[in-house]
This record gives C-alpha cells, structure tokens and sequence, in this order.
C-alpha cells in the first residue's frame, strides 16, 4: 500500500490560509474606520475546492492608537474513510500603528495533535518558540524592518496605495513555517465583483513565491472579496451564517487525486524496476530536482515558454554490504539535532533507540533494524500523527509519521539522518503519489523507507526536495504543476 504524504495536505493547508483566510480582515484604508480612534471588525470567507465549501476563516480585527490586533480561526473539514482529519488554525497577531509586528502565536490542531509557535519582536530580531508533545525550544532570527509577516502584509500594501500596473518584490516571514521568502506582486486591473447583489469595485492582485501563485481581488476598504490557488482552491467573503455551513466533509482521497502525478503509461512490475529514464516538466528551473549517488540529471531542455524539461535518470539502492561504525566523521550536525517533529532528545525515542542498537557497532545494520522496527510496528493508515513522538504513542501514521520516527530513533542511535520529499509510484492509482522517507549517512547517503519496508528504495523514489524545515513547502514547486513520462532501462529482482 502506498500511503500519500498526509503532510502535504496539511502543508497546503497553511499556505492556502495565509493568503485566502489571514488577509480577509484588513483594516479599512480610504474611508477608513483606522482613522478613528479605535474600532473592530470581523470578516469571514469560505473556502471551496471544486466548487464544494471545505472550510471557513474568521478573523477579528481591532485597533486603537497603539496597536492593531488581528484574531484569525480557520477551520478546514476533511475525513480519512471513519477518522476525521479536520484541521483548525488559531493566530493572534499584533502590530504596531504603522503596521509592524510585534508578536504572534499560532495554535494549529489536528486529530487531537498540537503543534504552536509564539514569536515576539525585540528591536530587530524575532525569537519564537515551537511547542509541541515532549517537545519546547527558542530560537531567533534577524528580521529587517522591510520584512513583514504574511498574514498581515496586505495592509502594508493598502497603506502605500495601489496602483494597476504596480510591481515589487516583499520580504515575507511565513509565521507557520518560521521561513524567510520574497513575495512578488503585481496589480493586474481594477474589476468589478459581485458581494450580496451589489458590485464592489477591487483590484485584481497577483503574488508568487517559489512557484506558488494566487490572484486576490482586494476591494477599496481592504476586505478581500475573492482568492483563487494554482492548486485549485478558491475563497470568497462570506456572512457569517453561510462561511459557516459547510457541505460534506473533503476526503483525502479527493486530495491524493488532486496530487496524483499520472505518467504516460502505467508501471508494471514496478517493485523490479532497477532502473528508470524519466522526463519531468515544466520546471521552472532544472536545479529544483537534486541529484546523488541514486538520481543524476542527464539532460536539460527549455521549453517554449521559458520553463524547463529535464531527463532524469533513478536507481534503485545498491545492494552491497556497508560496514561503517559509530563515530565515523560524519556530514552537518544538524543531522543528528532533534527538533518539533523529531524529538530525538526524547526519553522515549532515546531508550528505543538503545534497545533496537543493543551492542550492535555496524551502523548501517542499526539502521536496517530501526527501519524494520518502525516498519513492523506502525498501522500503516492516512493519519497524520504530526510528529515521531505522536506516532510513538499511536502506533499508526501515514509515510510522514513513519519518517519522523525513524529519524528520531535513528538520530538518538547516533545515526545522521536527513528527511527527503518527492514521488513514488502507486500501482494501485497508476501514477506517483507525493511520499517522504529518510536518508542516512552511514559513510555515504543510503536511502531506506520505512513505510513500504524497504532497506533499498526502489527506482520509483524520485527525490525532490531534503530536509525537514522546508522540504515539504518546497514541494509546492511541483504539486498540480509536474508531469512526468519515462522509458525503463532495466529490470531486475530486488
């Protein structure tokens, strides 16, 4: 069975409220009520995916001289066959009068998991906090005074004025992510929608980030009449009473469909393939896709409109014995460092990872044996347990949860160990699913995967993106977007 990466879900998620939910309360500029002392208001919009409504945002806005504050709910509802999925995003922020960040603290719930994120300004850096189960760490970041936070940066904007025509390049810190990117703009025309019989005058802006596009009609007073995704989702402002009724629950096997990565024909046999040619396109640069000992570019074509087509050759891991032992010089130490969704500091994780090692000094056969461990002890099923500790505890997940707790263990045992994103095929769906597994440095990268059990990744593991902080988010380079034909080179029996 080939579990889809539940995570990106999510992932697409929080990118998909923080420009269609967390912008929707933009206080009033011309005509404004922030010309008055103090005020509130409250905006809602519902959120569609194929014309269904999935979700709603609420979000609350109040002012005064000092400060302006912004209270977001958002709320998405999605089952997995009997279990409910539905995930609920809760941000407080708050800027000063010119509209610069003070604080923050993201609340994000799902299937009774919590992850949050506190953040506050002091003179120019940003210190945050990430809590989740066994886990609580600070850290901090410099954070310029043109950077501006992505659920409000919108105001910025509308205060400087809009113009058709207007371009430029944000610096954005996206508070979910706790990552620094640049937002381009630009104001395509003004146009008339329709809100509750009457038409509203907006301007049509398009934004963009690491492949990630969407068009906002943004009315005069600041309230976002409408946000539309390259991913398929679309929001509108909404009354209260209809942001919130809801139609039936999204699945995730509607999203996996919306994921799912079709090539020009079906794989057969595709657990003997040991070597595979395949053509990925359009790329927006043929550097997006790395390359190592298993996976190496063998040619780059530009199409007409400025993308690229790139031949990309994968193998199959090599069967050979390996025999490094602990305390082996090894790569970045970050590779052995626990973090929000891998608590390897845990005392959990770290007496685990003691007894799978034992006496055991082969550290290519400890991580043979945590592989197989996580393999045979967790539920393979369309749940997102959110960290390794959650899955530890639950003893169920999809390929996310199983990563995030071979890693922990894996880096508890002293092993280095990094996260890669990317595709795999699915014979069940014909095509490739979006999929996670680990790598380690065992005197050279070797790819396993816990999920499927494999100690040898098979040809059809295309690795698109490494690393746990913004993998997953760059894979929204290529979701919706990458089409993928190949030719096989060779079989054989894994």
């Amino acid at each position: 069975m080939k579990l889809h990466d539940m995570k990106l879900i999510v992932q697409i998620i929080l990118i998909l409220w923080m420009f269609c939910g967390s912008v929707t309360a933009q206080p009033l500029f011309q005509d404004s009520p922030l010309l008055q002392d103090s005020g509130e208001r409250e905006d809602w919009m519902g959120t569609y995916f194929q014309g269904r409504k999935i979700g709603f945002t609420r979000v609350q806005t109040r002012w005064t001289p000092k400060s302006v504050k912004l209270d977001s709910t958002v709320f998405f509802q999605i089952r997995s066959q009997s279990i409910d999925q539905s995930t609920t995003i809760h941000q407080k922020t708050e800027l000063d009068p010119d509209f610069k960040l003070r604080s923050f603290s993201i609340l994000q719930e799902i299937t009774g998991h919590r992850q949050q994120v506190e953040g506050k300004m002091e003179a120019n850096r940003l210190t945050y906090r990430m809590k989740s189960r066994g886990f609580d760490r600070e850290k901090s970041i410099e954070f310029s005074p043109e950077t501006l936070p992505s659920s409000t940066f919108l105001l910025n904007l509308m205060a400087k004025g809009l113009q058709v025509g207007q371009k430029g390049i944000v610096p954005l810190f996206l508070e979910p992510f706790q990552m620094l990117v640049d937002l381009e703009f630009e104001v395509l025309d003004k146009e008339n929608l329709d809100y509750e019989g009457q038409p509203v005058e907006t301007f049509a802006i398009k934004q963009k980030f690491s492949g990630i596009e969407s068009t906002l009609w943004v009315a005069k007073d600041g309230s976002v009449i409408k946000e539309t995704t390259n991913q398929g989702f679309e929001s509108f402002k909404e009354s209260a009473q209809v942001a919130q009724k809801l139609d039936e629950s999204l699945t995730v096997s509607s999203l996996i469909t919306m994921s799912l990565v079709k090539p020009d024909r079906p794989i057969d046999q595709s657990d003997r393939v040991r070597n595979i040619i395949f053509h990925l396109q359009p790329l927006r640069s043929p550097d997006l896709v790395p390359q190592d000992h298993r996976q190496r570019l063998l040619k780059t074509e530009k199409l007409p409109n400025g993308l690229y087509r790139i031949t990309l050759e994968v193998k199959t891991e090599a069967e050979q014995n390996i025999s490094s032992a602990f305390g082996t010089p090894g790569p970045d130490p970050k590779y052995l460092q626990d973090s929000a969704e891998v608590q390897a500091r845990h005392p959990m994780i770290q007496a685990l990872a003691r007894e799978l090692a034992g006496e055991q000094h082969n550290v290519w056969q400890v991580a043979k044996d945590i592989n197989r461990w996580v393999y045979l002890n967790l539920e393979k099923e369309l749940v997102d347990t959110v960290t390794a500790l959650d899955a530890l505890h639950e003893r169920r997940g999809e390929c996310q949860s199983h990563t995030f707790l071979f890693t922990a263990l894996a880096r508890a045992a002293g092993i280095p160990t990094r996260i890669v994103n990317g595709l795999v095929y699915s014979a069940e769906y014909a095509g490739f699913l979006y999929h996670a597994w680990p790598e380690v440095y065992v005197g050279e990268w070797r790819a396993l995967d816990p999920t499927f059990g494999q100690d040898r990744v098979d040809a059809t593991h295309i690795k698109l993106t490494e690393g746990t902080e913004d993998g997953p988010f760059r894979l929204m380079e290529f979701v919706g977007k990458v089409e993928i034909d190949w030719f096989t080179t060779r079989r054989g029996v894994n």
